[in-house]
């Protein structure tokens, strides 16, 4: 049966819908760029996915802080370079440790700046639900390059063909380190990745795989490793290769669940492709792969909750579009369409049922309110600024590029609270505290950074600038309803847009002219002597932060 196609109206609040699941926070800008289209051309617009980001660089100095130097740290690679083709080096250990971590800054500081410096398609958010759905933990992988060649290749792939891509996650380097593949050899057989290969990967916990499939996709997978330098010993860029002399020959076999297929087992250097390829090949014949990948696409884009209703209406029309097309380059292109054209996606209980995520929350809430931002010629600015919104992701529960566990970010995927684990007394403060210093606080630079145009800069978000651009800002009643369309998934009752307007635009006033005099005073002339009209500044960020911490914000 096929899925449902979406045949309502295609206005505002549909745009908005689609793009708060689909974007990371949705801005008057984007709205305006996509009006008038209708719902196939902004879908055409939002899955138009290349990679054509350029590489991080060196934004990073060594020294002390009031004489910082970028030659006392990395020296090989100029200041405002990329580092991702210059081998890692030093002259001990300390020197290593530091070297590395300083790059492997740049890189989650520059993950977090795709994120924040977003085109309008689905790249970014689809990249994030790979890391969830296939994670890696940058700092327990500890190899910057890896870390950076994975990202480019869930960036390649994110909407390509899903066999294709586990064979080349399966065999990068990130994998292979993050879940010990680099130390499964034929004399101790390591099954860490061939159990998350099929229980979170491909199958599902409970799909009727065995453990002795386990061990047998273990010894397919012997033999793959990582290296970081050549055969002379010299230190080169890290690679992978198949060890035929690690690889175990013998005969694999496997159980019922698998059609008892037994995997020749092969010697040679073609052994490691060609047993992971027939062991790939074996895992895509069951019906539960398509099924299990749409789900944790639907937990993701959609709702953690999945009835019997939904997997039959939703999730089995989907796996069967996933199967139909398993030989197509843009498989997961194909499924992503239908659901985001289904009848089901923007059907009245969809909309707005999610608790944000913290990356949605608080680089939304940097978009939605224009938050000014370095430019590329402040890059080392940028990647201090973009540093600072990573560190705010953490402290409200998400840590970008290190989820908790191999299985992701509980969210997605802990029945029965799933995306509500976002929310509860210890995040809530922290949530609250992130959009209070996005609009209170703001971002800055020290005057004593290495890049000239880089020092003493700051970033806060401009309410008059904002207001400025809403409907009729001299109106408070305007003002109340732009700002709550704005920044909330659903519409706030008349009650409640009242007592904001006479809380904070009229300070208890009862009249209209309260505001809108003090208003236009103001900005014909910001020094004023008026006290009334000396407010509105105040007035504008007092309405922002409550409205900042309603609950109406904290969901999508």
């Amino acid at each position: 049966m096929p899925i449902q196609a979406y045949t309502g109206p295609f206005g505002r609040e549909e745009m908005k819908h689609l793009l708060r699941r689909t974007l990371f926070g949705v801005t008057r800008a984007d709205l305006v760029h996509f009006e008038g289209q209708s719902l196939d051309q902004v879908i055409d617009a939002l899955l138009n996915v290349v990679n054509d980001t350029t590489p991080p660089i060196k934004a990073y100095t060594g020294g002390p802080d009031n004489a910082p130097d970028p030659d006392a740290l990395d020296p090989l690679v100029p200041f405002g370079s990329t580092w991702v083709d210059t081998v890692r080096y030093g002259a001990n250990d300390e020197e290593l440790t530091d070297l590395t971590a300083a790059r492997i800054g740049s890189y989650v500081w520059w993950r977090t700046g795709l994120m924040v410096e977003q085109e309008r398609t689905i790249r970014e958010k689809m990249v994030l639900f790979w890391y969830n759905q296939m994670p890696s933990q940058v700092f327990s992988i500890f190899n910057p390059r890896l870390s950076y060649q994975y990202d480019q290749l869930l960036r390649d792939q994110c909407l390509g063909n899903h066999r294709s891509f586990m064979y080349d996650v399966t065999t990068s380097g990130s994998m292979l380190v993050f879940l010990n593949g680099y130390l499964n050899t034929a004399n101790a057989p390591d099954e860490n990745y061939a159990r998350e290969l099929m229980e979170l990967f491909t199958l599902g916990e409970g799909s009727g795989y065995t453990e002795e499939d386990v061990q047998a996709a273990a010894r397919v997978l012997t033999g793959w490793s990582v290296f970081e330098q050549d055969q002379i010993g010299e230190i080169v860029l890290p690679f992978v290769a198949f060890r035929p002399s690690q690889h175990e020959t013998a005969n694999k076999q496997f159980s019922a669940f698998f059609n008892n297929t037994v995997i020749t087992g092969q010697s040679g250097a073609a052994a490691g492709p060609a047993e992971l390829n027939a062991l790939l090949d074996m895992i895509y014949t069951k019906e539960e792969v398509s099924k299990f990948i749409c789900r944790e696409i639907y937990r993701f884009f959609v709702h953690g909750e999945i009835d019997a209703a939904i997997e039959t209406g939703v999730i089995e029309p989907l796996a069967e579009i996933f199967r139909l097309n398993q030989g197509a380059p843009d498989q997961l292109r194909l499924v992503m369409r239908a659901l985001l054209t289904s009848e089901h996606f923007f059907s009245p209980e969809i909309r707005a049922c999610m608790v944000m995520s913290p990356v949605d929350l608080v680089i939304g809430a940097l978009r939605k309110l224009e938050m000014p931002r370095p430019t590329p010629a402040q890059f080392q600015a940028q990647y201090l600024f973009w540093r600072d919104v990573y560190y705010l992701t953490a402290y409200t529960g998400q840590e970008i590029l290190a989820p908790p566990n191999v299985a992701g970010w509980p969210a997605y995927y802990q029945f029965p609270t799933y995306d509500n684990t976002w929310l509860d007394s210890a995040t809530y403060p922290a949530r609250n505290n992130a959009m209070l210093g996005i609009i209170y606080t703001g971002f800055a630079t020290s005057a004593n950074l290495y890049h000239v145009p880089s020092r003493d800069l700051e970033f806060k978000v401009d309410l008059l600038a904002l207001v400025a651009g809403f409907s009729d800002p001299m109106n408070p009643n305007a003002v109340v309803a732009d700002a709550a369309d704005l920044l909330m998934a659903v519409p706030i009752s008349q009650t409640v847009r009242a007592q904001l307007k006479t809380n904070y635009l009229l300070l208890g006033q009862q009249s209209d002219v309260y505001w809108s005099d003090a208003y236009e005073i103001y900005m014909n002339d910001p020094n004023t002597t008026n006290m009334t009209a000396q407010l509105v500044p105040n007035l504008l960020l007092w309405l922002f932060l409550d409205m900042a911490q309603a609950a109406e914000t904290q969901i999508h």
